[in-house]
């Protein structure tokens, strides 16, 4: 938590100083040292000398927006016109300031926001990770036994048991993804799903059906809902609580 806010931080920061200039090898170095410190791979923290050099120039730059220009006495004269253009373009008007801190404002909102979607998003009970486990004569005659399922049996990965189902991922003839669960208990296979990428693989196993009723362990009617994500499943587990 603390890290999205320091990163948000940083967002309205830039965002606040992004229309305000510097002469150019200044500008190439400023910009060199916040890409070392905040863009992708930094690497600035084992560079004392370089790290102390970009906290010199983000004081200078904190100190050129709370210190604008003002107008003097000597600005009445005939060349105080060519004076006003020289600060105008070493300080940019007020007004850029202001929208530049808008801009932050509403990044730090939509930031927010998206923090509290993350945090209220509902969690899956089980993430199962692939195991070596070997596709025996079981597994591949009730995967090949489906028609329409057209999974390879060489591509198939499992992911161990969860409430007495076996999760398999493969790929189709398509070469599309997809999610298998066996209920060895009873010899079927409970449910297939399949799903072209970048789509959601997501597989619902209801808990009766298919020579089982409810999962291993768990009362209550309902699914549980397998969702393949990279090299890992997460399960989430709705079930019903039983009358009486």
């Amino acid at each position: 938590m603390c890290e999205r806010i320091d990163s948000l931080r940083r967002r309205v920061y830039f965002s606040a100083v992004e229309g305000f200039t510097h002469p150019s090898d200044a500008d190439r170095e400023f910009r060199e040292l916040r890409r070392r410190a905040y863009g992708p791979d930094p690497d600035i923290s084992v560079d004392p000398p370089a790290l102390a050099r970009l906290r010199d120039l983000e004081a200078a730059t904190r100190a050129d927006i709370s210190s604008p220009p003002v107008a003097s006495a000597s600005e009445s004269a005939p060349d105080s016109d060519a004076a006003a253009d020289a600060a105008s373009i070493e300080h940019p008007l007020p007004k850029w300031s202001r929208l530049g801190w808008v801009g932050g404002a509403l990044v730090l909102a939509v930031g927010i926001i998206m923090t509290i979607l993350m945090l209220s998003a509902p969690r899956p009970e089980a993430t199962l990770y692939p195991t070596r486990a070997a596709v025996d004569d079981q597994v591949r005659e009730l995967v090949e036994g489906v028609p329409m399922l057209l999974v390879e049996a060489s591509t198939l990965r499992g992911y161990g048991s969860y409430l007495g189902l076996e999760i398999w991922s493969g790929v189709d003839r398509f070469d599309a993804p997809c999610l298998v669960a066996i209920h060895r208990a009873s010899g079927n296979l409970s449910k297939a799903r399949c799903a072209p990428a970048p789509a959601d693989l997501i597989m619902d196993v209801a808990s009766s059906g298919d020579g089982f009723e409810g999962f291993e362990g768990r009362s209550g009617d309902g699914i549980i809902r397998f969702i393949l994500r990279d090299d890992k499943v997460d399960a989430y587990v709705y079930l019903m609580p039983e009358e009486g």
